[in-house]
Order: structure tokens, then C-alpha cells, then sequence
């Protein structure tokens, strides 16, 4: 059965360490009775988001030819990886595909005014109870005590509670 495997490889590898960590994977999945079919750089890339602490990636694209069994061992073996970021695998039934793939970086949509959209930032819900003691008034420990007691008897707090 044909399998294709896309993995990233960490920006932290120059461009001429990822030929070497091209052929380290692809002896990984030979060590496991894969036949490798076709590898292939797509690329560096900026991520959307940052995958633990990394911003870049290259992408590689492999099409391998392996049983069930050694495509589950490839899957442990490439999860605990420090030279694959991240990788997912997918079963080819139609074969290797005569295209060639172009990945570009993600672009926000824009708005109607013609502007970029960034999400939302989110503020936390602000506090529906107001204090009844200043900040700034000195009480002692007795008159502390004893404004506690009023707000907490208060029959507003044991409402919004």
C-alpha cells in the first residue's frame, strides 16, 4: 500500500542540514520495511502559529510504500522525533499523484474596508461587585473585621453568588 507522509522539519536546521535530515528520516522508514517511493521539498514556510516556539518549517512531502504494521512504527518513531516537528500520514489508494504542490503562507482575509482581519482580543468579564471600602482608607484590624462582616451579610453578594 502507498502512504504519503508530510512532515515539518524545525527552522533550527539550516538548509544544508535538511538533505541530511531528509535521508535520517528516509533511513528511518527503510529500517521499517518501507520502500521510499518519491521525497520531495516543498519548502520553508512561516506557520500561523507557533509550534513550540518554532515559527518555521520546512515541509517535506514522502510517498513510501509499506504494510499496516511498519507505517504505525514509522508513526511512534517520527512522533518522538527531535529532527520532525510535526508530521501526519495518509493512506494513498489511487497511488502517487502526477502533481506537483505549491504551498504558500497564510494570509489573513480582508475585511470589507479593505483591511486585514486579526481576531479579537477578549477581555475578562469585569466584576459585578463593587467594593464599599476605599483603597486608600487605613482602617484597623477591629474595623476591618467589622466591614467584612457587612459585606458579607449583604444581601447583594449572596445574590450574584
Amino acid at each position: 500500500m502507498i502512504y504519503e507522509i508530510m512532515y515539518i522539519i524545525p527552522s533550527k536546521f539550516s538548509d544544508s542540514e535538511i538533505e541530511g535530515v531528509t535521508k535520517t528520516v528516509a533511513g528511518l522508514f527503510e529500517k521499517h520495511g518501507a520502500k521510499v517511493e518519491k521525497t520531495e521539498n516543498l519548502g520553508k514556510i512561516k506557520f500561523a502559529y507557533t509550534i513550540k516556539k518554532v515559527t518555521h518549517g520546512t515541509y517535506i512531502l514522502a510517498f513510501i510504500e509499506a504494510v499496516g504494521d511498519a507505517v504505525a512504527k514509522i508513526d511512534q518513531e517520527l512522533r518522538l522525533s527531535d529532527e520532525v516537528l510535526r508530521h501526519i500520514t495518509i493512506k494513498r489508494p489511487d497511488g502517487i499523484p502526477e502533481t506537483s504542490f505549491n504551498l504558500s503562507a497564510y494570509v489573513a482575509p480582508l475585511n470589507p474596508e479593505g483591511k486585514r482581519t486579526r481576531p479579537a482580543k477578549t477581555e475578562a468579564p469585569k466584576s459585578t461587585i463593587q467594593p464599599k471600602i476605599s483603597p486608600k482608607a487605613s482602617l484597623g484590624e477591629k474595623e476591618l473585621d467589622k466591614k467584612l462582616d457587612e459585606i458579607l451579610d449583604d444581601d447583594k453578594v449572596t445574590e450574584t453568588l
